[in-house]
This record gives structure tokens, C-alpha cells and sequence, in this order.
């Protein structure tokens, strides 16, 4: 009774009624037969004629029983479990895949297809090919509950497939006309370009010897669309003209499924022969879709005895490559109904996250969804939000940043979903809401979508056509910006309280988490004049103006909301802190005391005046009020006080006035601000907004800033520093261990952190042991062996080529040769080596961590001695230890007063401020400069200071009480490129956030016009545009290019250009009189009063029109943020990107209009006095 058991289906035929099929289709749900066997041959003559119906039910219940009984010995082969199997068994596949790994499966025969009953040939043995496995979960529960929760699948890659060979001639696996064909797969892409055609399964199109090159019997591919995937079936005709594209037959789906969102099940089904047959189906539900190539065709497909390939094409190739997971791939010989198909398709959708919160209609409640698919869909479930905060307007540009557990940067999720949120009245009747976005956005009014934004497509490459800037919806409102979009409806609003809710998709795919101009405004139906929806009762036209005044106070707002933000982050990481700080001062207790003075700064002038006395020196004398409070505000904020400020100091006759000035400034953002320069020196802070090159690092200078902002105690910021958690990308100190396109990063940043914080110049001992230096480099390679964590190995390229025997001199000695083992130990003895007490330790094992506390515990004085030395040498123009950075070269020159400070500083927390303020009120801080080395070096006065780069520039704007009105640092504008290629760094308010500007193929359209003039002030100071290494000291040396860029440079005119945002212009509307407009600016430029001579050449200059000065007429535009033009890297090959950036260049170039408010002739030898005082020397030297 084990003999074959035919059975019969009836088939449809075109040209003739229905008749008894000649395939033979297994009836009822048996287990699956051993898989080395297809189907009986649809050709042989059949059986079913001569057995009566009744006797074939008998029969074929007599067979299920022997077919089951067979399955059931130990020799058969594992039956198909799960309800899915049993689909599947009853619609009878030619081949089936299951992909599932059984235990021990040294034969890998999960590569073997099965099929059902009544096969008359067994299966050629599949071959792999590369690395295909079976090993990761398929489709399983709760979600796909028809499937079994050990369920496996295939996982494919690039090159790798498998390939089955064809049995011969007429063979189950030919179609030819008048054959139907259902192909199924379930698919789990991990990887899916645009425009890319990878295979799932495919008869012929192998490339295999012997076989016509495009000889594809059939196939069923996916195609990449706009990021989402597409069914294709392909197939080619019958007469396979070489180089005919017409006999390409290809179809592909409209419905499409969002890469990376999970298992999806796909089929077509067709009937060859008959072009309207085709069917497809993604997810069980049908999908329309159109033909290419040579269209719809009644036309045979090519058949003959080419292998059946599963994951790719042609050879292998990638471009025709499946990569992801795959599997139950099935071929049968009918066309399945609607309804089978649909039967596969079952999923168990958990519920979705719902608002629970109250919503109130005086704010917006905003929530934060992570965790999502990395798909650009909507295909999924909202889980619980990560975050809430509250705002009060449905516009936003910029979400508040989130913190880890030490309070520093930490990437969400990407993507992420904001939910914005409220219940509140809107403008009855019928309306107009106008919904904008960067990337895909919803808009749901009392629960029902009303409009939507899609998800992004659009080439990367530089060749998308220029697009005006401008709003297809009216262009009496605020342009779309590039890389935005913009969808309105019109509908009627009915009185009373409504649930407006709006779901913002964010980031996902790399890409950077921007929202462009996020917005939902309403206006009347038949108007243009939309207002921000807002819970405040506010006017907030959709224009220009508004618009870039709420992005102002945004920007004040995140400054402050993220403060407290990472502040409640760090929480518990504080009280770790304070017992720290309590271990450090106990510490300290324990050493010899110091003799103090009444204060740490009379501390500071007693050891100083000892040694002047011993010296027989007497110090300078004490700086005048105009003078210390110009210099006193270059030191703490970076710019010069404006007149008021002179003026008010220079009326406060308290004693104490300066000490009171001091914690004033101190209190001020502009303290960080002014540190950040330095510090981007000091620790190589390098980042690229386009294609990373060498020692390219992530954009750590929001970390930098925050930290300084915070006035984060030393020890702290060390070891954030050190540990390098957080954001790479976003601005955490995780952006500090990239290193791109260098052989031994962390040996680059051990380089770096050794220099900052030991004063240890380690350079040359990158590729050998340093000659001028007592580092061998296996010291260097123990340091980046613990920040890396691991051992080291030496790479080739950190070598001197040749070895040993290739150098001439016994200078330079190579100690470690190419492929040696470096392990992680802390590599120096002496007073840096000591035990580590167990109660500070947070994570036992790790070498990172045990880094930073070898760097910042009191027991290493020495981190806290160079930094006391870097404040010094910034304050006093010269260390205590020269060079500061690299202490090998020099000895204290008062080596008490240094230990007195280091112990100091550590005693009050590394608190950097405090320590700053000792030196602030020191007597020798306050003395007059003197270029006289002697008197420098006993500190009997300081050294006469430049000011830095970035005090030239922040200094020459706010003398103008002038923005900087630059465009945004960031070639990607649109956001169409990867986030770890293009990284925006906002719009610069200050000098230390400007960067490179990459622009090394000097292409117009790459080049950022606005920002240029401030570059050329910059680095005509010193300022580096690259920071591959760390420095601390800049250039001194003046160039013939300083004066001629402050005389002559774009940026410096704008200063001298009285314009209507000015504030001399409005100085020189409001002078009473010459001599009062030259005391406002001698003020205001130089934080002085003019001399006697001074004021006689002001009023020899200004008096003939001063009278008549004032024009009447009403102000001109006020000069503001450069709009957007449209360019960017995904149109930068345009030519008329480079049109409109040259043009731009140009517009640059002529400066701010001038003000309306002044007759020429008096404005113009008014600006020669702005002008004048700005490029003289005393400018740009501190007092």
C-alpha cells in the first residue's frame, strides 16, 4: 500500500472546458514526505479514470494512514508542525523551503526542499554557496501564531545563495504557456536600496555555462522603492532575442512594505499565457501593480534545464543579492486563490500605546516613542513613551536633548516618534490646516488622520534637480525650507474644545534626528494667513519674522530646559560626586599643610611677593578701573564690556567692586563660551560636516559646552572624557573616541588625553620610543590598551618601515615590533602609581574606567597641577611650568604656590570657577603688563596678551551689538545624507562654533558664503579649521594678514557699516552731540574714554552735517539670518547651485545695507571713526 497515490484537482484551461487535471495533487492535510522526492510528473498518463470516486475516498483514506505510519518511524524525516506546515501541505507545493535547523544537523539538510506526495524523482542535492545559515528565528508567536516558537530561518548576504539543479526535460520545475505558478516567501530584509532588484527564488538568468544569458523561466523578486520594498515577478519570452529588452516581462507591485518592520509574507500568482492573470499579495491582502519592459504578454516564457537559485542572480551578483532573512519559499503548479492566500497571513497585534494623561487646553503634551522598527513606515505598535515634557505650541524646530545617567548625551532611539498633543478651541467653521515637517508626519483631529506628510525619497548623489524655495500652498508665508514638506486640507471645525494630535517621525535609516520647521498652522478657508496652532492666546503669523523670533527664544529655552534636564539625569550619578569629592578632601587633610593667607588670592600674592622680595623686584603697578574691566570681561566672557558696562563700574565706588564684577561674570554663559576654544585645541575637538577624513571626531563641543556651562567639577569632566559614553553623533563625549581613518584610535586619543591632563608630550612615541622623552611607546599603547579595553595589538603602519636595522641614528630606539601584544596596564610609577581604593570603584575589570580614576584621584596630584598651570598661563600670559603642556621641558618656577593651588583645587571639588576667581582677584592678575621677561617670569606682571581668534571676532560683533547672521554650518541642509557622512553644527552664535567648512574641491555649490569672512578673521588669528592634534599654545607671530583682514575683510566691514541693526547707528541717532557719539564708541571698541586729542579729532571729524545728520525718513529692512537658497549636497552638481552661490558670494561681499536714518556723507565719516578704532593695536590686545 506504500505505493503512489494519485489524486486529481481540476484544472482551468483557456481554450477548452473544464477536464481531469494531468498533475497530481495530494488531497487532505498529510505530513510532508521525505524531501527527496517532488511531485509525481505532471505528464504521466492518470489513474484517476479508472477508479470510481468512491473507491478513491477509501483509498485515500488507507493511504493517509500508511503515509502517516511512515513519517512516524525513526528513519522518516521530522514532520511539519504548526498550523502554518499543515497550509502548506494541504495546497501541495512542487518545493518547498522550509529553512528549519534541526538539531545536529551536520548535513545541513534544512537547504533541501520538501514537497508532498506522489514523487517519481528525487531532488538534486542543494548546494550553498558562501554562507547561508538557518539558525535565526523565522516567523514565530505571539505575533505569527500559526508558526512554531522554534522556527528558523535562512539568513542571506551578498554573493551567498543556494542552487538546486533542474531534474531535465519537462521537469516540475518548467512553465510554459498555459501553466499557472504561485511563488510564496516570507522576507525579513536587513538591506534594500532603491531601485535594487534582489531575488528570492528564480528558474534560469544563473549565468551558468551552456544556457542563454537571460533565460529566466520565472522569478519572484522584491524591489527597492523609495525605501520600501515591492513585490516583482519577472519572467522572460519564449523567443529570448539577445539584446531585446521588449522580451523582458516584469511586474511589479503598487503595495509596497517598509524594510527592517519584521516578517512580511509575499506571492504572485499568473498564468502564463494570460497577461491578466497575474495577482499579487503582500501580507495576505492584494496588491495592483503594472508591467514594464516589454509590458503585459500572452507570450510563452523561455524554458529549459538551467538550475532554480534562491537569494540571487547572474553569478552572484550584489546588486541582485537578497540580504536579510528568508523563508517557507514555495512553487506550486496552480494559481492559489485569494482565500488560501489570505489564510497564511494571521498576526496578533498587541494594543497600542493611548494618552492617559489629561490633556490641557493651556499646553501641549509631548511624548516621546523609541524602540520602533528601523523602517521608514508607520508599521507598527506604539510601545510606552520614553519621555514626556510640555510645550505650548504645535511648532517646533529642535526637541530637548536627552541624558544618560551621568548626565551627558545619549542618542534616542532611531527612529523616534514625538507625539505632540492638546485639547483646545479652534477657529469654528471652515478652515484650512496646513501641516509641515522634515520627515513623515500625522495629523489627527479628535482622533480621525485628516492629513499627513510622507516618508523622505530622493537621490544622495549630488544630481537632484534645484528646486526653488518657496510653498506650493502660498507664497505670502514663510518658504518651505529644503528638505521639507508641506500638506494642507480644508475642513470644517465645529465650536468647542478639540483633541488635536500630531505624530512626528524622526531620523531612521542613519539618518541625523532633525525636524526642519515642524509645524501645524490654520487659517481661514480661502486665506493664506495661517497662524501657528498655539495654546496661548498669541499671534504667531506663519512668516519670516515670527518664525526666526521663535527659533531665537527656542534656542534660549532648550539652553535652559536641557540643563535641568541632565541635571535630574545625573542625579544619582551626583551623589557618587560629592562622596568623591568628599574622599579627595580627606585626602588632602592628610597631606602637610600649606601656610595660607586670608584668602586663596592673598595666598597667591605672599608666595609671589616673597620671591619678589628675595629678588629684589618690585611688581607693576595695579591696572586702572577702564582697565581691569576690559580685561576682567576678556578673561571670564571673551568680549569687551559695552559703554554701559564701563560706565557702571566706573561709578561704583565700593570697595569690593571688583570682587563683586568678577562673581557677576562668572555666573555668565559667555564663561563657557570663552573656554571652548581652548579646550577644542587641547583635546583635538575635530569635526567635519562632510565626508570625515583623518582624525575627523564627532561634534563633542556640545558636551564641551555643557560642561563648562555647568561648571562641572575637573575630576568629573576627566573622566567623562576618559569613559566616553554617550552620543558619538549628537554631541556627547562619545563623539571624542572616533578617530576616523586612523590605524589606532585610541592610541591617538591616549596621545591626546596625556598631553591635556599629565602634561606628557607622547607624540613620538606613537611609532617608536620617544628620544627627546622619557616614553618608550609600549606606555603609550598600555594607555590606549585601557581605553580600548582589551589588549593591543602594534599595527604595521605604527612603525618606523624597515625595523630597527633601518635607522642611521641611536636617537630614535624601536622597542616593539609590528603584531606585539600591548596590554592594559597603567604604565607609570612614582607618585602616579598607587592603589586604587575599592569604595570608588563603580565597575570592577574595567580598564576605561580604571584610566580615569588613575587620572583625576587626589592621590595624582599632577593632573590637578597642570590644570592649575593651563589657568595660570591663560590668565598671567605664562605657566608656572613651561610648556604647559609638556612638563619633560621645564620645572616650576614656584613650586609651592603650585602645590598650594593644585591642593586648593582639589579641596573645593575641582570646582573650576573658584579656582578661576583666586587668580581673578590675585593683586598679581591685576597689575599692569610689562614686556619684560624678568618681571614675567617672577610674575611681577603679567604678559601682554593678543586676544585669541575667537575674541577678535566675538569682540568686533558685540562692539556692533551685531549677529553673525551666518547660515547654518551644514553642506546636507536637506538631511538626504547619512548621519555618520554630513552632520549639521546649527547656526553659530559665537566664534568657537564655527568649523571647517570642508570645501577642499572648491566648488561653488559646496561652499558656504556667509561663513567664509568669519573663517578669514579666524585664522588670520590662529584659529585652526582642521584639529588633527591637540595644541594648547596657537601662533603668536603677527602676519602681514591680521590688519589687512580686520582693514579690509567682509566680516570686519560689517562692523564699520552703520546699518539698521547697528548700535552705533542708534548711538548716532541719539547723540546729543559729536564728542558725545565719540565717547559712546571709544567706549564700546576700545571699554575706555577718548583722550583730550581723541575727542578734538572726533569733533574735527563729525561736526559739518551733525545737525543735519538725521534724514526723517522711516527705517530700512533690518539685516537678518540669510534665507535658505535651496543648495545642498543632494543638488551640489547642478550648475545652478553654483550660480546661486556665487551670486550669494556677492551679496556677502556688499555687506549690510546701510540705515535710512542718516544723510551719506555724515554716516560714512561717522563709520571711518568705527572703523579707525577697530583696527588699532590697542583692539586686540587685553589692557
Amino acid at each position: 500500500m506504500t505505493e503512489l497515490l494519485d489524486t486529481y484537482r481540476e484544472k482551468s484551461r483557456a481554450e477548452s472546458a473544464t477536464r481531469v487535471s494531468n498533475e497530481w495533487q495530494l488531497h487532505g492535510k498529510l505530513k510532508a514526505w521525505p524531501s527527496t522526492y517532488f511531485l509525481f510528473d505532471r505528464r504521466l498518463p492518470t489513474m484517476i479514470d479508472f477508479v470510481r470516486p468512491a473507491v478513491f475516498g477509501c483509498l485515500l483514506g488507507l493511504f493517509a494512514q500508511t503515509a502517516l505510519a511512515q513519517n512516524d518511524t525513526d528513519d522518516a524525516p521530522a514532520s511539519a508542525a504548526g498550523a502554518y506546515a499543515e497550509i502548506i501541505e494541504a495546497d501541495q507545493p512542487i518545493a518547498w523551503w522550509r529553512f528549519q535547523q534541526e538539531k545536529k544537523d551536520a548535513a545541513q539538510s534544512w537547504a533541501q526542499p520538501v514537497a508532498g506526495e506522489n514523487a517519481t524523482a528525487k531532488f538534486a542535492e542543494v548546494e550553498i554557496v558562501g554562507k547561508v545559515t538557518a539558525t535565526d528565528p523565522g516567523p514565530r508567536p505571539p505575533r505569527l501564531p500559526l508558526f512554531t516558537a522554534a522556527n528558523t530561518a535562512a539568513k542571506f548576504g551578498t554573493g551567498n545563495y543556494l542552487r538546486l539543479a533542474d531534474p531535465g526535460d519537462k521537469s516540475p520545475f518548467d512553465f510554459e504557456k498555459g501553466d499557472s505558478i504561485t511563488l510564496e516567501a516570507w522576507v525579513n530584509p536587513s538591506k534594500l536600496g532603491d531601485g535594487q532588484q534582489v531575488y528570492l527564488i528564480g528558474k534560469g538568468r544563473t549565468g551558468n555555462a551552456g544556457f542563454a544569458k537571460d533565460n529566466q523561466n520565472y522569478a519572484l523578486r522584491i524591489h527597492g522603492a523609495g525605501g520600501q520594498a515591492k513585490i516583482s515577478f519577472l519572467f522572460r519570452s519564449a523567443d529570448n532575442r539577445r539584446g531585446e529588452q521588449d522580451d523582458w516581462h516584469r511586474w511589479n507591485s503598487t503595495a509596497s512594505f517598509s524594510v527592517g518592520t519584521g516578517w512580511h509574507y509575499l506571492a504572485v500568482t499568473y498564468r502564463f499565457g494570460d497577461a491578466k492573470s497575474i495577482r499579487g499579495f503582500i501580507d495576505g491582502k492584494p496588491t495592483g501593480g503594472a508591467w514594464d519592459y516589454g509590458g503585459p504578454s500572452d507570450e510563452a516564457p523561455v524554458v529549459d534545464n538551467d538550475e532554480i537559485w534562491l537569494g540571487t542572480a547572474s553569478g552572484g551578483n550584489a546588486a541582485n543579492s537578497y540580504q536579510g532573512l528568508l523563508d517557507e519559499v514555495a512553487i506550486y503548479r496552480t494559481a492559489l486563490s485569494a482565500e488560501r492566500i489570505a489564510a497564511r497571513w494571521k498576526v496578533i497585534q498587541p494594543e497600542g500605546y493611548v494618552t492617559k494623561l489629561p490633556l490641557k487646553s493651556d499646553e501641549v503634551l509631548v511624548e516621546v516613542f523609541e524602540g520602533l522598527p528601523d523602517a521608514w513606515s508607520w508599521d507598527f505598535v506604539y510601545p510606552q513613551p520614553t519621555e514626556r515634557w510640555s510645550d505650548v505650541r504645535f511648532a517646533l524646530s529642535a526637541a530637548p536633548q536627552k541624558y544618560g545617567e551621568h548626565g551627558t548625551r545619549i542618542d534616542r532611539g532611531s527612529p523616534h516618534v514625538l507625539w505632540y498633543s492638546s485639547k483646545l478651541n479652534l477657529p469654528a467653521g471652515e478652515q484650512r490646516l496646513l501641516l509641515r515637517s522634515r520627515h513623515a508626519a500625522r495629523l489627527y483631529l479628535d482622533g480621525k488622520l485628516v492629513v499627513q506628510n510622507p516618508f523622505p525619497s530622493g537621490r544622495t548623489d549630488g544630481h537632484n534637480a534645484w528646486m526653488p524655495v518657496t510653498s506650493k500652498i502660498s507664497k505670502n508665508i514663510r518658504a518651505l525650507q529644503p528638505g521639507d514638506q508641506e500638506n494642507v486640507v480644508e475642513l470644517k471645525i465645529t465650536p468647542g474644545l478639540h483633541e488635536l494630535r500630531l505624530e512626528v517621525f524622526v531620523a531612521g535609516k542613519k539618518r541625523r534626528h532633525e525636524l526642519g520647521e515642524t509645524s501645524v498652522s490654520i487659517a481661514p478657508a480661502g486665506s493664506d494667513a495661517f497662524q501657528i496652532v498655539s495654546c496661548q492666546n498669541e499671534s504667531f503669523p506663519l512668516s519670516d519674522e515670527a518664525w526666526l523670533a521663535f527659533e531665537d527664544a527656542q534656542r534660549l529655552r532648550l539652553r535652559d530646559m536641557n540643563q535641568l534636564r541632565r541635571a535630574q539625569a545625573g542625579r544619582e550619578y551626583n551623589e557618587y560626586w560629592n562622596k568623591r569629592h568628599q574622599y579627595a578632601q580627606a585626602v588632602i587633610k592628610e597631606l602637610p599643610a600649606i601656610e595660607k593667607g586670608t584668602s586663596t588670592a592673598a595666598t597667591i600674592d605672599r608666595f609671589i611677593g616673597e620671591r619678589l622680595k628675595k629678588e629684589g623686584v618690585e611688581p607693576t603697578a595695579l591696572l586702572d578701573d577702564t582697565a581691569f574691566v576690559r580685561r576682567i570681561y576678556l578673561d571670564i566672557v571673551g568680549v569687551g564690556p559695552a559703554a554701559e558696562q564701563v560706565q557702571s563700574f566706573v561709578n561704583d565706588k565700593g570697595s569690593d567692586r571688583r570682587a563683586r564684577l568678577i562673581d557677576q561674570l562668572l555666573a555668565q554663559p559667555g564663561w563657557a563660551d570663552n573656554w571652548m576654544g581652548y579646550w577644542q585645541d587641547v583635546l583635538a575637538e575635530n569635526p567635519n560636516i562632510i565626508n570625515p577624513t583623518l582624525n575627523n571626531t564627532g561634534p563633542f563641543r556640545f558636551w564641551l559646552y555643557e560642561s563648562l556651562l555647568d561648571n562641572k567639577p575637573f575630576d568629573r569632566f576627566a573622566t567623562d572624557l576618559v569613559l566616553m559614553d554617550g552620543s558619538p553623533r549628537q554631541g556627547g563625549p562619545g563623539g571624542f573616541a572616533i578617530a576616523s581613518e586612523n590605524d589606532a584610535p585610541m592610541a591617538a586619543k591616549s596621545h591626546v588625553l596625556a598631553k591635556a591632563l599629565l602634561g606628557m608630550e607622547m607624540n613620538c612615541a606613537r611609532c617608536h620610543d620617544a628620544p627627546f622623552h622619557p616614553f618608550k611607546q609600549e606606555q603609550l599603547f598600555n594607555l590606549a590598551a585601557m581605553l580600548g579595553r582589551a589588549t593591543q595589538s602594534l599595527p604595521k603602519t605604527s612603525t618606523i618601515p624597515g625595523g630597527a636595522g633601518a635607522l642611521k641614528s641611536d636617537i630614535v630606539k624601536i622597542s616593539l615590533k609590528p603584531g606585539d601584544k600591548i596590554a592594559p596596564t597603567w604604565p607609570f610609577a612614582g607618585d602616579l602609581q598607587f592603589d586604587l581604593p575599592a569604595d570608588v570603584v563603580r565597575k570592577q575589570g574595567d580598564t576605561r574606567e580604571e584610566l580615569a580614576l588613575r587620572l583625576t584621584l587626589p592621590q595624582n596630584e599632577r593632573t590637578a597641577e597642570v590644570l592649575v598651570n593651563r589657568f595660570w598661563q591663560r590668565y598671567l600670559g605664562r605657566g608656572i611650568v613651561e610648556p604647559v603642556d609638556d612638563w619633560e621641558q621645564g620645572t616650576p618656577s614656584h613650586p609651592e604656590l603650585l602645590e598650594y593651588l593644585a591642593r586648593q583645587f582639589i579641596e573645593s571639588g575641582y570646582d573650576m570657577k573658584q579656582l578661576a576667581r583666586a587668580i581673578f582677584n590675585s593683586q598679581a592678575y591685576q597689575r599692569q603688563t610689562s614686556s619684560d621677561l624678568k618681571l614675567n617670569k617672577l610674575f611681577a606682571a603679567p604678559v601682554r596678551r593678543r586676544l585669541s581668534a575667537e575674541q577678535v571676532l566675538d569682540s568686533l560683533f558685540a562692539a556692533a551689538d551685531k549677529r553673525l547672521h551666518c547660515e547654518e554650518l551644514n553642506i546636507d541642509v536637506d538631511g538626504s545624507r547619512l548621519e555618520a557622512s554630513s552632520i549639521s553644527l546649527g547656526l553659530p552664535e559665537r566664534a568657537w562654533q564655527f568649523t571647517s567648512l570642508s570645501n577642499e574641491r572648491d566648488r561653488p555649490s559646496l561652499s558656504l558664503p556667509s561663513a567664509q569672512p568669519h573663517l578669514n578673521v579666524l585664522e588670520a588669528f590662529g584659529w585652526r579649521a582642521s584639529r588633527q592634534d591637540p595644541l594648547t599654545v596657537r601662533e603668536k607671530e603677527p602676519t602681514v594678514l591680521q590688519p589687512a583682514v580686520i582693514a579690509n575683510g567682509t566680516a570686519a566691514k560689517r562692523i564699520a557699516q552703520m546699518s539698521e541693526d547697528s548700535r552705533f547707528t542708534r548711538a548716532a541717532v541719539g547723540a546729543k552731540s559729536p564728542a558725545d557719539f565719540t565717547r559712546e564708541v571709544y567706549l564700546q571698541i576700545l571699554g575706555r574714554e577718548p583722550t583730550a586729542g581723541e575727542f578734538s579729532l572726533g569733533n574735527e571729524l563729525l561736526t559739518a552735517g551733525f545737525d543735519k545728520r538725521l534724514t526723517g525718513a522711516k527705517a530700512g529692512p533690518i539685516p537678518s539670518q540669510p534665507a535658505r537658497d535651496g543648495v545642498s549636497w543632494s543638488n551640489h552638481l547642478q550648475s545652478k547651485a553654483n550660480e546661486i552661490r556665487v551670486q550669494r558670494a556677492e551679496e556677502v561681499e556688499r555687506g549690510d545695507p546701510p540705515t535710512t536714518l542718516l544723510t551719506e556723507d555724515w554716516r560714512m565719516r561717522a563709520e571711518d571713526l568705527v572703523w579707525a578704532l577697530m583696527n588699532s593695536p590697542e583692539f586686540v590686545f587685553v589692557p
